[in-house]
């Protein structure tokens, strides 16, 4: 059952953006950024969520949320970040590249900041880090994997996006040792 429900809360974000692109029509000849799309396809619920920050700004603390799991990276507001499978693979160094762009990038927003978080809780700062998306913003990393919010997440405390496979592949928290969490 949970598993039918993320699905379907994936599906109708989906189809929120697909709804709001189209309404925006394809006149203009420069794309839209993730987080801009991403604010028109969510109803915010404080005016810092990832999905409403400002150009130019980001997360500039990485903190944790203690759950049955164990503690969970967090980013604004105290919202889980989760990290994408794929970006596993995406370079043979230790910092990966993110992979998640367009559609991908609208449901799942990448957390972004113009320098280094600092931590806070049982995050660890020798984890934390930046890595240059094509678009040349910088995207959070921990444990050198992309971090990302999950637009169906509008509050601290959900973590609706951990163990979830969509149409774009898998998607987990991480503890704040970098580790994936167990699997439930």
């Amino acid at each position: 059952m949970h598993a039918i429900t993320r699905s379907v809360i994936t599906t109708v974000a989906m189809l929120a953006t697909a709804t709001a692109v189209t309404a925006c029509g394809s006149s203009s000849s420069t794309a839209a950024s993730p987080v801009a799309t991403t604010a028109a396809a969510t109803t915010p619920t404080s005016s810092t969520s990832a999905a409403t920050q400002p150009s130019g700004t980001g997360v500039s603390v990485i903190g944790t949320q203690h759950t049955q799991d164990g503690a969970l990276i967090t980013g604004i507001d105290g919202r889980t970040v989760y990290y994408f499978q794929p970006d596993k693979k995406s370079s043979a160094g230790h910092v990966k590249s993110s992979t998640c762009y367009n559609a991908c990038a609208t449901v799942w927003p990448p957390v972004l900041a113009t320098t280094t978080p600092s931590a806070s809780g049982s995050a660890k700062a020798s984890l934390i880090g930046l890595a240059k998306r094509t678009d040349g913003t910088m995207q959070v990393t921990y444990n050198g994997l992309p971090l990302y919010y999950y637009a169906a997440d509008t509050k601290s405390g959900q973590v609706t996006g951990n163990h979830l496979r969509d149409g774009f592949g898998f998607w987990g928290a991480l503890l704040a040792n970098g580790h994936d969490t167990p699997s439930s």
